[in-house]
């Protein structure tokens, strides 16, 4: 790969307009969706990652949540960390160094566990909040419910109430004329 195609995390956070700050918040955020890799002893960013931000910034300007976010970007065919991890792989293998084709493997194959963990547990915080949604679900059908017992009692005791007035009224007209 040449680093030339690459991109630093400045030149990222500059074409996408967010400050170096945010970027990094963002990419350890959502560190499965940013295509990147190790060159040299620093990391490197493809340009696939402008457009990944861009949408980022996109829905964080729209207030979605970080969860939310994942949630998109995972629906969304963006090239993940893995694609560029194979394409990585493919590269050395073709090149022929034994020892370094072994070692990137290793590498890719630990990217990738890393990545099904992190998957894992969004998926795990997804579940939670979808299990506590239900619950508020669940509590809100309950209180409508509630409120239609309610306005059943209330219609009732108005009947009761106009009859009794009704029933009032017609005695004392009685007592008026005998």
């Amino acid at each position: 790969m040449k680093t030339l195609e690459l991109l630093s995390i400045r030149s990222l956070s500059r074409m996408v307009g967010i400050s170096l700050y945010t970027a990094a918040n963002w990419i350890e955020d959502f560190d499965v969706y940013i295509p990147k890799t190790e060159e040299r002893d620093a990391t490197y960013y493809y340009p696939d990652a402008v457009d990944v931000l861009k949408r980022i910034k996109k829905w964080k300007a729209k207030n979605y949540e970080n969860a939310q976010i994942k949630i998109m970007l995972a629906n969304y065919a963006l090239p993940t960390n893995q694609n560029h991890a194979m394409k990585e792989t493919q590269t050395t293998l073709d090149h022929g160094n034994d020892k370094e084709n072994m070692l990137t493997i290793m590498q890719t194959i630990g990217k990738t566990v890393s990545n099904v963990t992190n998957q894992e547990k969004i998926i795990h915080e997804l579940q939670e909040q979808q299990r506590k949604q239900l619950k508020r679900i669940k509590k809100l059908e309950k209180q409508v419910e509630d409120i239609n017992e309610l306005k059943q009692e209330i219609a009732t005791l108005k009947r009761e109430i106009a009859s009794n007035n009704y029933e009032t009224s017609k005695a004392s007209f009685a007592r008026l004329f005998h």
